[in-house]
């Protein structure tokens, strides 16, 4: 029964710090986005 509870413990951290993980490079992600965006706009009115 301990183990069962060790194991469920640790997938739900895995998941929690995949997710995390995930949401952090999303952001980065849109961060970029908007960086080449903005890049862009600047070059097309230059």
């Amino acid at each position: 029964m301990t183990y069962m509870v060790a194991g469920y413990l640790i997938i739900w951290a895995a998941s929690f710090a995949l997710i995390f993980s995930m949401v952090r490079r999303q952001s980065n992600l849109q961060r970029e986005i908007t960086m080449l965006k903005e890049l862009i706009h600047k070059e097309d009115g230059s």
